[in-house]
């Protein structure tokens, strides 16, 4: 890949910053840094000016570092090294983290192209056992070889699994055809992690003649039998979320009303059928 020259957007003492700038120096590619704490400072108000809606910013502020070539912004450690290696073809493996210090977030299993699999591992292993940080992961099931590469090499820390809906529906929320027993053996997988959770938002879904509901109290007991069954275990840590219309990507269910405060009670009650250590995300 023939690199243009990159602006990287630092902050003084940031890790991954370094992290990333020093790859950059390993394979040879120009760059500027603009250090927002110092001499870049009014360069990057003024980048971050022009492009606000493309840059991720936090409860804490904004997630460093940030690198462009004039043409792409990548953000955060994840998403930087990937596009150092392999351009745009992991996208969708990383997004924009919310964790802090040693801790990496922001890895989506399931998210890209599994065809690329050797460079999104190419990718980790830099992160993970060359610059000794910890890694979090998320899958939704799909890419189940990637995930277990992930575990056999021990490149994860933290894998939560988003278990989508029971066993019959999860062609229906992703709108694709599902192999389902590459979900059973991704659920079985990430009980061999470090650490683990699975978790299920209730996540509003098309029904019939365009109708749109959320999951049910029944589906999500469901789902929770689907883990057990797969997991071979009623104790699996597991979390019920709330959804978030406001926070969704997916135009379509922007507009749903949000659940009330206390909707998530009876999907708990539900779920303790088959797994006896559910919580319900509190507000």
């Amino acid at each position: 890949m023939k690199w243009v020259g990159f602006t990287i957007y630092t902050a003084t003492g940031c890790t991954r910053c370094k992290i990333v700038k020093e790859l950059m120096r390993e394979r040879g590619i120009d760059f500027i840094e603009q250090d927002m704490k110092a001499e870049g400072k009014d360069a990057f108000q003024k980048f971050y000016s022009t492009n606000r809606k493309a840059i991720f910013r936090g409860p804490d502020g904004v997630e460093f570092p940030l690198l462009t070539d004039g043409r792409v912004i990548r953000q955060g450690i994840g998403a930087s090294v990937a596009y150092l290696y392999s351009g745009s073809k992991l996208d969708g493996f990383f997004s924009v983290g919310v964790l802090h210090k040693e801790w990496v977030d922001g890895i989506h299993v399931s998210g890209g192209n599994p065809q690329y699999a050797n460079e999104f591992l190419e990718v980790l292993r830099y992160i993970k056992k060359g610059n000794n940080m910890k890694l979090q992961m998320d899958t939704n099931g799909q890419n189940a070889a990637i995930l277990e590469q992930i575990q056999a090499e021990g490149l994860a820390d933290v894998v939560i699994m988003n278990v989508l809906g029971p066993r019959e529906m999860y062609s229906q929320i992703l709108e694709q055809e599902v192999d389902l027993a590459e979900i059973e053996r991704s659920i079985s997988l990430v009980t061999s992690f470090p650490e683990y959770k699975f978790q299920t938002t209730i996540i509003p879904v098309f029904r019939r003649e365009g109708e749109v509901s959320y999951l049910s109290t029944k589906e999500v007991a469901d789902t929770a039998k689907f883990i057990a069954e797969a997991a071979g275990s009623m104790k699996m840590p597991y979390l019920v979320k709330v959804f978030r219309p406001k926070e969704c990507k997916d135009e379509r269910f922007k507009g749903i009303e949000a659940m009330a405060a206390d909707a998530l009670l009876p999907y708990r009650t539900a779920a303790r059928r088959h797994q006896v250590f559910v919580e319900i995300e509190k507000a």
